[in-house]
């Protein structure tokens, strides 16, 4: 076991046991056998027999080997009473005072610790938008972003890892500029890294120029527009000069969640029933079946013309409307989807609308009215919803959906022969038509296939009998009934079966319904299907009055005709369904039995019509029809030929709450629409990352996994399918041995388990290699690995659920779908490995190496120059090594510019600083393609980087399929200080004195004032001289308060004012802070006319900073001689020094140098991180 000097300093200083004085009382090896035992232990829950010594034993060599190191927050706490093992956590924030802060609360949790938190701010409403409960208006997200940096910073985590912050908006935001220059001020908001949240649209907007909607999350609403273009600009100009924010592409990342079953839309998660029919390029699928087959998109469906191809649009003068459809625009395109989503149980309601269309839906589902999209909560009884205007399309597929078999041996020993088709016709298409309405179908021990004939229908039993008879492979002749009708029975189970393929159940008439072959049967043979089914239950009513004559179908099945209905509306055929119902009647007429026995027929009064009117019904005639002379006659002689315009939108008749069932729902990137059931309706796709879930991680060090060959250094595949086994196992069991701080976080992490195994030393495995990172043999190499990594964790998963089981979000996750049994529902990320990449003494990530050699600090000032070993090793056996060079090196910063060094060297030890933005980009894409979540990367620029170079790297990650991309500029926040002693002409040098606050003056003048807070009074004066304001006091009444808060704000203030700083820029600190209590107290008491006492304050300084007051009080001196007494007797020695030290780009804790990497910052000396 051999660790480095900065490995082991790191080691104590944050990871080992310590006592309450803080001396470390274990050892490395200790600490590396703790974490091994305690995880180990997790096989005992699996398995009474478990060898737990040889597991552990197995985990502790890849630890102590650097092949494998997991998380920081796993090194320090596994095996001790904190027991918190996972490196960070998604909290939700939502939009309400008790949401907000009790996302505050959880993340103080999670940093106490040692964990990070990742939010998003997208459901906060916009600054300045009405809060109904108070009758006040809201701060906005940026306000709150800083209460939780406040937050933050006020834990200490146990004293030995700060959680790092993600604060994520979407780029539709109101607030969205406000959030982009949050961090242009570096001494703000501190604890958190920034992302935008960008989307496919945003992004198509950038490419055209054009402006996009700004959404209040609240009401849904727009409330502005901005141009794509200028806010993209904005963002690479924020980043260019600070680093932040970065970019995550959110529609990439929801469209690859594995368990899309489990989790809600940051807003909405609108979804429909899985027995709803889209309309499709191949005919009408159920979106259930539309979900098992094109998962990943690719189905083109239909979209209805009038639909707007955005949601809102500008009206004449420049205001901002909803979009409303193009009523005009009648008919239907095809658009592909992008994706489906099976959305797990919900509540779902039923639409009914006058016609008889019904859809069920989740509350939140929108629907097309000619007002706009409106989501389902929002509409009424008598409001319309649009339906499809224009005929759809069917398959050109003719096979029939199964393999029809026409010989079979009987359990008597006899063959059976038959000529079932294995192609759709017409003729089979008439035959399930008039089977459906004026035939049956018994499956029980008298299996039969019957059809019935009135004398009136006798050409079409001659023509049907051929056509069965001849697939029967028999001629069966009808039979006449004492009533006058003729039956055609077919007595066989395998013909039976036939039907029932094809969809035909064997039920009553009341149960009855189209088969489901037939919504995806070719053209002809669904008309064929309509015009038998027609021509056995259907008629035409002739009425003199002008377009009352209709054609008209009846049943005692609603669930029949509605899906006629909708076959017939995909044929751009109107109708309506109405209720015939009766009250139930008794020997309604006397018939007589094939026995010869008499009997009557009771009526339960059911009935209903489905009828065709006007323009419609003249569609009818020419594209269905019947295929009984008689019925076509008559509806060939209706008179009447003029028509209405038919209207193609509905009335709602009905809303109704129907229990839960499982939901579904498409993407379709165009219109963002969809036909179901007729129905035009929204539909919406976005899966973000599980409130309360954790991320579980660790990495494999990359430079360990070679071997010597014939021709040097080479991968070696056997061991690292090892070690992947192993950190796979040791990963799982953190789940189950891990102490989460949230029950909300134990629950979800325990239903996915995910894990993220990742990768270090990859630039450190180049140099072995003899591979440039800057190359395109770099790029396939990491393809390779990280491809056989994320197969090698799939199958080690895989085998782990054989034995403990699959994670219990299963059933709603993708894996289920394709009959793979998983453990872990993701098993791949690479995560920031700042820390832990010392302690393995790797290279960080899959980031190049940020310098060959570098200087660390070290106690007393003294200096170590550090110099990668193999490139030290190398440069000896090379003879070109010397100290002087070294220290050149780390002075340049790279040796691209060295002579002394040989070419061949130069060009395989390349830094992050030799590498243009092309090759970091193409290595994050490389490395995304084979990865379950993100990839943790920065794209290092050089300080003489321009816009355009940083433009040009977003652009491309979004161009290779990345998922985000941070990028950061040496120099570009004002006080960094580079890792390297490079400086840069177009820089001012950097001055190492420290500010210090002038005397404060023996005679001041000022005043007092009395205001009125949540917890009492407090009493505020400001001081200023002939120089301006140049103290604050305050105190508080006998109510209390919080007295200590407010007196280390003045004396900040004070020394901050006596320091020379702009007293504005402190007013607009204070202004606008708020405290609970005393917004809760404010809205009942008028007294209170501030936010808490820094709003207070501020406003104090900012009143006489405008009016210079100037009064004789000579209580007001005592007050200030006597608080100021009372400041002496226990006031702190702050350091200027330590303040001015804080305000740096260095290191929080050691004060050194910093590099960014890995999306994150690493310091060299100390070990910080920001991100483990």
């Amino acid at each position: 076991m051999v660790f480095s000097n900065n490995a082991k300093m790191v080691l104590e200083r944050r990871y080992l046991a310590k006592d309450l004085n803080g001396n470390v009382i274990e050892t490395i090896e200790e600490m590396f056998k703790r974490v091994s035992d305690f995880v180990a232990s997790a096989d005992l829950l699996y398995d009474d027999n478990a060898n737990v010594e040889e597991i552990s034993n197995t985990f502790y060599r890849v630890m102590t080997s650097q092949e494998f190191i997991p998380n920081s927050p796993t090194l320090m706490n596994a095996g001790r009473e904190l027991g918190q093992l996972s490196a960070c956590f998604v909290l939700p924030i939502e939009d309400s005072m008790e949401g907000i802060f009790d996302a505050i609360k959880n993340a103080a949790l999670i940093h106490k610790s040692g964990g990070g938190t990742g939010f998003s701010f997208s459901r906060l409403r916009a600054k300045g938008s009405s809060v109904r409960s108070t009758g006040g208006v809201a701060s906005g997200p940026i306000s709150f972003m800083k209460v939780f940096n406040s937050a933050t910073e006020a834990v200490k985590q146990g004293g030995t890892r700060r959680g790092a912050n993600m604060g994520i908006l979407r780029v539709d935001h109101p607030d969205i500029m406000e959030f982009i220059e949050s961090k242009q001020d570096t001494t703000e908001i501190t604890n958190f890294n920034i992302s935008v949240g960008i989307t496919e649209s945003f992004m198509e907007a950038v490419e055209k120029g054009k402006d996009y909607d700004l959404i209040d999350p609240h009401t849904n609403k727009p409330v502005g527009k901005l141009n794509a273009r200028k806010v993209f600009k904005y963002i690479v100009e924020m980043a260019w000069s600070t680093g932040e924010p970065g970019i995550i592409f959110l529609d990439r990342i929801n469209n690859t969640s594995t368990v899309p079953g489990l989790g809600e839309i940051e807003s909405t998660n609108p979804c429909v029933t899985g027995d709803t029919y889209v309309s499709t390029e191949y005919g009408l699928m159920r979106i259930d079946d539309i979900y098992n087959k094109y998962q990943n998109g690719g189905l083109n469906i239909a979209t209805d013309n009038r639909v707007p191809m955005t949601q809102y649009q500008v009206a004449n003068g420049g205001c901002i409307i909803e979009s409303i459809p193009y009523m005009d625009y009648n008919g239907v395109s095809l658009n592909k989807t992008s994706k489906a989503y099976n959305n797990g149980e919900k509540d779902v309601y039923k639409l009914t609308t006058k016609s008889g269309y019904e859809i069920k839906t989740t509350i939140d589902h929108r629907f097309m009215t000619p007002e706009g999209w409106r989501e389902l909560k929002e509409l009424e009884i008598g409001d319309e919803v649009l339906i499809q205007s224009g005929k759809g399309l069917f398959s050109t597929n003719w096979d029939i959906p199964f393999k029809a078999s026409n010989t079979y041996i009987g359990k008597n020993g006899r063959t059976y022969k038959f000529n079932l088709p294995n192609k759709w016709s017409k003729e089979l298409g008439h035959t399930l038509g008039w089977l459906i309405g004026d035939g049956w179908l018994r499956d029980d021990k008298n299996p039969r296939v019957g059809f019935v004939f009135s004398k009136d229908d006798m050409d079409i039993l001659n023509y049907l009998k051929t056509f069965i008879n001849n697939i029967y492979g028999k001629d069966i002749k009808e039979i006449k009934r004492g009533s006058g009708v003729y039956h055609l029975s077919y007595h066989s189970k395998y013909f039976v079966e036939f039907f029932k393929k094809l969809g035909v159940k064997p039920v009553k008439a009341d149960k009855k319904e189209v088969p489901q072959s037939i919504y995806q049967a070719p053209f002809e043979v669904v008309v064929g299907f309509l015009q038998g089914l027609f021509s056995a239950d259907g008629s035409v009513r002739d009425n003199p009055q002008s377009n009352s004559s209709w054609a008209v179908l009846t049943s005692k099945s609603k669930k029949l005709l509605q899906g006629v209905q909708i076959l017939l509306l995909n044929l751009g055929i109107k109708s309506v369904i109405l209720n015939r119902s009766r009250k139930p009647r008794k020997g309604l007429f006397e018939y007589t039995t094939v026995n010869g026995e008499k009997r009557f027929y009771d009526s339960d009064g059911v009935l209903y019509e489905l009828g065709i009117f006007g323009q419609s019904r003249d569609r009818f005639l020419k594209n269905v029809g019947f295929i009984s002379e008689n019925k076509q006659k008559a509806l060939e002689d209706i008179k009447f030929k003029s028509f209405y315009k038919e209207k193609y939108y509905e009335k709602i008749i009905s809303i109704k709450h129907i229990g839960s069932e499982r939901v579904y729902d498409l993407t379709e990137p165009i219109t963002h629409s969809m036909i179901c059931n007729g129905i035009v309706v929204h539909q919406c796709g976005e899966q973000p990352l599980l409130p309360y879930e954790s991320c579980n991680l660790g990495s494999i060090n990359l430079a360990k996994m070679i071997k010597k060959g014939i021709n040097g250094y080479e991968m070696d595949y056997d061991r690292l399918g090892e070690v992947v086994d192993i950190s796979v196992h040791f990963l799982d069991n953190v789940i189950d041995v891990n102490k989460y701080p949230l029950p909300e976080i134990d629950e979800m992490t325990k239903k996915t388990r995910k894990i993220g195994l990742g990768v270090m030393g990859f630039a450190d495995l180049l140099f072995y290699l003899g591979i440039p990172y800057n190359s395109q043999e770099a790029v396939e190499l990491a393809e390779g690995i990280m491809g056989f990594i994320d197969k090698r964790t799939k199958e080690k998963s895989q085998e782990l659920a054989e034995t403990r089981g699959v994670f219990p979000a299963y059933e709603d996750s993708i894996f289920k779908e394709q009959g793979i049994k998983m453990r872990n529902a993701t098993t791949t990320t690479i995560a920031p490995t700042g820390t832990i990449s010392i302690i393995a003494g790797a290279s960080s990530g899959a980031e190049p190496l940020f310098a060959i050699s570098f200087v660390r600090h070290v106690m007393d000032d003294d200096k170590l120059l550090e110099v990668h070993p193999y490139f030290e090793k190398v440069a000896k056996e090379r003879g070109f090594y010397s100290e002087e060079l070294m220290e050149r090196i780390a002075e340049e910063g790279t040796i691209a510019h060295i002579e002394e060094i040989p070419e061949d060297i130069k060009r395989i030890f390349v830094t992050a600083h030799d590498i243009i933005p092309f090759w970091h980009i193409k290595m994050q894409a490389a490395f995304q393609k084979h990865v379950d979540n993100a990839v943790s990367k920065t794209v290092n620029f050089t300080n003489e980087a321009t816009k355009e170079d940083v433009e040009e790297v977003y652009r491309l990650a979004y161009k290779l399929g990345c998922k985000g991309v941070t990028i950061y500029r040496d120099g570009s926040r004002d006080n960094q200080v580079l890792s390297t002693k490079k400086k840069y002409s177009n820089m001012e040098s950097l001055t190492e004195n420290n500010i210090k606050p002038r005397q404060r003056p023996s005679i001041t003048q000022g005043m007092t004032e009395k205001v009125r807070v949540g917890c009492g009074n407090l009493y505020i004066t400001v001081n200023y001289d002939e120089n301006g304001i140049c103290e604050v006091f305050t105190n508080v009444g006998r109510a209390g308060g919080c007295p200590s808060q407010s007196e280390a704000t003045s004396r900040l203030i004070s020394i901050a004012l006596r320091s020379g700083m702009d007293v504005e820029e402190i007013i607009e600190q204070l202004k606008g802070i708020r405290c609970h209590s005393t917004l809760r107290q404010r809205a009942t008491n008028k007294d209170i006319k501030v936010l808490s006492c820094p709003d207070a304050i501020g406003k104090a300084l900012e009143r006489v900073m405008n009016t210079y007051v100037e009064i004789e009080n000579g209580f007001t001196n005592e007050m200030i001689y006597e608080i100021e007494e009372e400041n002496k007797k226990d006031r702190i020695n702050i350091k200027n020094e330590d303040i001015m030290e804080s305000n740096k780009g260095n290191c929080p804790e050691c004060g050194s140098k910093v590099d960014h990497e890995g999306g994150c910052m690493i310091c060299r000396n100390c070990g910080f991180s920001k991100c483990g």
